[in-house]
């Protein structure tokens, strides 16, 4: 279970940045949305929206052909005007190509389109065409009865480049503010399409067998994240225990919701169950975070059709972002906004929970030209990591194994990273208290001044083994934290200049032993 604990007291001195930064051209390979203000300000390896553009939710990806196709919402002329669908294109899920956009805004009587997901109707149920990409998407409707917040379909016959509008198929009958975020899976057994719908105090289950007529089927309700639960995924995977080995498959249901009750923010929820297509009985009532960071929001889950074992695993992607602050954060490097990283999902029990491990790619590494590996070293207060010359950089991933000496681990062992005069952000690792926290309250200028911006994040993480792992991703403006192999991750953005690229390794009260140390970064 991920928690949310009081602020821990910075630990390190601080250090001046430090490295050489990454040059302002782009390595080959990687694609960056639009054109940068200046250099090295935008996200060298994460989607972005165009120069001077919004972005929020992704769009659950689909494979067309050989190529994964992303579509994610898109705002030109943020806070008015209303959202795209944007098009990004992928051969491997970690470079992207910016394809322009797909469903334009306000083209029809219903205003603008939003949230919702695509589906390969193989077998022409819905008669547009067989192998027709089919969207069902919340649109607000204002025309549609009144009711607003309705869902439309529109179908697409060039791979999800562009896409017609047919209509209104499921009309906000019970006339609820909140009846939105449609995402259409196929469900073999019944042989009928399933959608999952966000409706006040519950997501909604409804079933069709052609993608135009829906028909309400059951409701799971919930107020564990607050009254909506928004952007849904109902899907299965394998379980596999600790040794590998797998007897059963379980269903999961994840949606986004605020956590502001159980002392943390908006973020990605899920509960692991049954489903036997009409209802889903979760195994226990009480759920778990996907994410412990502050911006892991709006996620889609989505599983490759191609794969040897497509239940072996899932992938995620997110939005880096947090309603509590985003209309707060300055836009100083002409993007509004980011993705997070594809990750990983695998089912496991932990313990007796079974719970979704997240890691990144190992495709990830493609985008990173210049490998450091740093020489093993025991650490003691006072003497910190001697790192590799050139490792600070403003873009890079950074993997490192702690292990203890002896019976006992340091009070506190603090990784800070993109340090410079008077910022840094820090990842505290408290072994006695099997807890890692995220702190960047001091992260670099033009942060909002929000509570829910400056409050430390906090995960548990298992350090009875006497060893802990840690990847962290780090980008122009955010950092991405995975922790013992999935078991737990943080994801955030930051404020801190290009120029802060300093890197500092530091134990308090005791000595640690740092091996496998590893630093990947854009030249």
């Amino acid at each position: 279970m991920i928690t949310t604990l009081p602020a821990l007291a910075s630990c390190g001195r601080a250090l001046a940045g430090s490295g050489t930064a990454p040059r302002a051209s782009t390595p080959p390979g990687v694609a960056v949305s639009g054109t940068p203000a200046a250099p090295n300000v935008r996200p060298r390896y994460h989607i972005a929206a165009p120069a001077g553009g919004w972005i929020n939710d992704p769009q659950r990806p689909l494979k067309v052909g050989d190529s994964w196709v992303l579509w994610a919402l898109y705002n030109p002329t943020y806070p008015v005007g209303g959202t795209n669908w944007r098009r990004w294109t992928s051969k491997d899920l970690v470079t992207w190509q910016d394809q322009g956009i797909a469903i334009h805004r306000n083209t029809t009587p219903f205003g603008d389109v939003w949230s919702g997901s695509t589906v390969i109707d193989s077998d022409n149920t819905a008669g547009f065409g067989m192998g027709a990409l089919v969207t069902l998407v919340t649109m607000p409707a204002p025309n549609a009865g009144g009711q607003n917040q309705s869902c439309a379909l529109w179908y697409s016959l060039d791979g999800g480049a562009s896409f017609t509008f047919h209509g209104i198929v499921l009309p906000n009958y019970p006339g609820h503010k909140d009846f939105r975020d449609p995402t259409v899976f196929w469900h073999a057994p019944t042989r009928r399409w399933v959608m999952t719908l966000s409706e006040e105090g519950k997501i909604g289950l409804y079933t069709s067998p052609d993608l135009r007529q829906w028909t309400y089927a059951s409701g799971f309700a919930s107020d564990a994240v607050g009254r909506i639960m928004e952007c849904s995924h109902l899907f299965k995977l394998h379980l596999y225990d600790a040794d590998g080995k797998t007897s059963e498959d379980k269903w999961i249901l994840l949606v986004g919701g605020n956590g502001t009750k159980r002392g943390f923010t908006v973020g990605t929820w899920y509960w692991v169950g049954d489903f036997d297509g009409v209802t889903f009985t979760p195994t226990a009532p009480d759920g778990q975070w996907l994410d412990g960071g502050a911006d892991f929001y709006a996620a889609v889950v989505w599983t490759d059709p191609a794969a040897a074992d497509p239940l072996a695993s899932a992938y995620s992607i997110a939005w880096m972002s947090n309603w509590d602050y985003v209309n707060k954060i300055p836009v100083t490097h002409d993007y509004r906004g980011q993705l997070s990283l594809v990750r990983r999902l695998r089912l496991q029990r932990v313990g007796t929970v079974p719970r979704l491990l997240s890691t990144p790619l190992a495709a990830q590494n493609s985008v990173f030209d210049l490998t450091l590996l740093g020489q093993d070293q025991t650490i003691t207060q006072g003497s910190d990591y001697a790192w590799p010359a050139g490792a600070g950089a403003a873009a890079c991933r950074i993997d490192v194994t702690l292990t203890r000496i002896g019976e006992n681990w340091p009070a506190r062992v603090c990784l800070s990273v993109r340090k410079g005069e008077g910022v840094s952000t820090q990842i505290a690792f408290v072994p006695q208290d099997n807890m890692v926290s995220l702190k960047r309250d001091a992260d670099g200028p033009n942060a909002p001044d929000v509570s829910a911006w400056r409050q430390d994040r906090s995960v548990s993480c298992d350090f009875s083994t006497g060893t802990a792992t840690i990847s962290l991703f780090i980008d122009s403006g955010s950092v991405e934290v995975f922790l013992n192999d999935g078991a737990a991750s943080m994801s955030e953005l930051i404020t801190a200049p290009v120029t802060a690229t300093g890197l500092q390794l530091s134990a308090i009260g005791g000595r640690v032993k740092v091996s496998n140390v590893a630093v990947r970064r854009m030249s």
